[in-house]
C-alpha cells in the first residue's frame, strides 16, 4: 500500500476570504446568481463575487457538529458568498474538487470552537491535515468519485422535473373533474406499531429527516425506534402533518426484505390499486388542495404546526377516481421512475462512501492516465 503523506489544507489552497461581501436579506437584488452561505445557496442575487469551481466550506452553525449537510462543497459558474462559508481554491500543486472530498471525510471537531455558535475560523481550517497525494492522484481519485456525484445530481434533477410535471398534469387534468373530500377517495391507515416488540427485524423507517435528505427510507434495527409509528402498506401515499406549508408528499413502497414504518407526523394514504394511489397522488399535488392544506393548522409556533388527520381528508380535491386512465397510468409510470432513481442514488452513495476513505488512505488505487486537468 502506497503511504500518503498528510499536510494542512493552508499549504495546499489559496484562502479568498478577503472577497466574501454578506449582504442582509432586505438588500439583496433578486437575480440569477447563487448566494452561498454555510450549508449551500440561501438565495440568488443580480451580480456575483467569484467565477470559476472554488471550495466552500462552512465557518459557522450547527451543522458543524451535526454533519447533516456537507461542511465542504463545491461551487461553480458565477456566484456571491457571504461571510459564513470560507472560499478556497486548490493552488497549482492541488485539485480543488479532490480537497473538497478530503476535507469532507476528515473528522473536524477537534477544530471547531465555540457551544451556542460552532465556529471553524480561517486559522483553525489552514491547520486541518488532509491526505495530499501528487497531483495527478488527486485528479484521479476526483474523477472517480466526481463521476458518482455527477450521476447522483443528474438523477435529483431529473427527480425534480418529473415533479414539476406531475404538478402540472395534476392541474390540467384535475381542472374540470368533480371535487369530493379527500377522505371519500383514499384511506387514512392508523395501524400502529411499537417498533421495540420486533426484536431484532429490521425495518424501513420513512421519516420527516429522512425525506428531507433525499427521500429514501432509512433501514435501521427496529429497537432503535423509541416511539409508535405508522404501519406503511405495499404503497401509500405520505402527506405530512407537520408544518405542511413545506408540503412534503412521498409515494412510498414497502420492500418484500423489510416492513415498512412511517413517523406518526405523516398521514398514510392508501387505495385499492396503485392505479388509483396514483390518482390520489394527483389529487392532493392539486393547487387548492395545497393552498387549503396550511390553512388547517392548529398550533401556534411556526416550527410545530400540525393539521389533524381528519381535517386533511375534510378537504375537496379532484377526483381522479373519473380521470381517463391513461392519465392515471402516466402518473404512475413517471412515480415509478422516481422511485427507481432514487434507489439508484442511494446505491451510488453508499458505493461513493465506501470508495472514499479506500481511495483517500491509499488502500486503493485509481488509474492516473487520462484523469481530468
Amino acid at each position: 500500500m502506497t503511504q500518503i503523506i498528510h499536510r494542512p489544507i493552508g499549504e495546499l489552497t489559496v484562502n479568498l476570504d478577503r472577497k466574501r461581501i454578506p449582504v442582509k436579506a432586505a438588500d439583496r437584488r433578486h437575480g440569477p446568481y447563487p448566494y452561498y452561505g454555510a450549508s449551500g445557496v440561501v438565495d440568488h442575487v443580480d451580480d456575483y463575487l467569484f467565477e470559476g469551481l472554488h471550495l466552500l466550506v462552512a465557518e459557522d452553525g450547527e451543522n458543524l457538529r451535526s454533519r447533516n449537510t456537507a461542511i465542504a462543497f463545491l461551487a461553480d459558474g458565477r456566484f456571491w458568498v457571504n461571510n459564513h462559508a470560507h472560499v478556497l481554491q486548490g493552488n497549482r500543486d492541488n485539485d480543488t474538487r479532490y480537497l473538497s472530498y478530503a476535507l469532507e471525510a476528515m473528522d473536524i471537531s477537534g477544530y471547531v470552537t465555540g457551544s451556542a455558535q460552532p465556529k471553524l475560523s480561517q486559522a483553525a481550517l489552514a491547520v486541518i491535515k488532509v491526505p495530499a497525494p501528487p497531483l495527478e492522484v488527486q485528479r484521479a481519485i476526483a474523477a472517480t468519485l466526481g463521476a458518482l456525484d455527477d450521476k447522483i445530481e443528474s438523477n435529483r434533477r431529473v427527480v425534480v422535473s418529473i415533479s414539476e410535471l406531475l404538478d402540472a398534469q395534476s392541474e390540467k387534468s384535475g381542472a374540470d373533474l368533480p371535487t369530493v373530500p379527500l377522505g371519500v377517495i383514499a384511506t387514512s391507515v392508523k395501524d400502529t406499531v411499537n417498533p421495540s416488540k420486533l426484536g431484532d427485524a429490521v425495518v424501513d423507517h420513512f421519516s420527516l429527516p429522512a425525506f428531507d435528505a433525499g427521500a429514501r427510507p432509512e433501514r435501521v434495527a427496529a429497537a432503535t425506534i423509541k416511539s409508535n409509528k405508522l404501519k406503511v402498506p405495499r404503497s401509500a401515499v405520505l402527506l405530512s402533518r407537520l408544518n405542511p406549508r413545506f408540503n412534503r408528499t412521498w409515494w412510498a413502497s414497502a420492500g418484500a426484505e423489510a416492513s415498512a414504518l412511517a413517523s406518526t407526523e405523516f398521514l398514510v394514504l392508501a387505495s385499492e390499486d396503485d392505479l388509483e394511489l396514483a390518482g390520489v397522488w394527483l389529487a392532493v399535488r392539486d393547487p387548492f388542495f395545497r393552498e387549503e392544506l396550511p390553512k388547517r393548522v392548529t398550533g401556534t409556533s411556526g416550527s410545530h404546526q400540525r393539521v389533524r388527520p381528519d381535517d386533511v381528508l375534510t378537504i375537496e380535491v379532484p377526483d381522479f377516481r373519473s380521470a381517463a386512465p391513461e392519465v392515471k397510468q402516466s402518473a404512475l409510470a413517471l412515480l415509478m421512475r422516481v422511485e427507481s432513481l432514487r434507489v439508484e442514488s442511494d446505491r451510488l452513495t453508499a458505493l461513493r462512501n465506501a470508495l472514499l476513505p479506500e481511495l483517500l488512505s491509499g488502500r486503493m488505487r485509481v488509474p492516473t492516465e487520462g484523469a481530468a486537468a
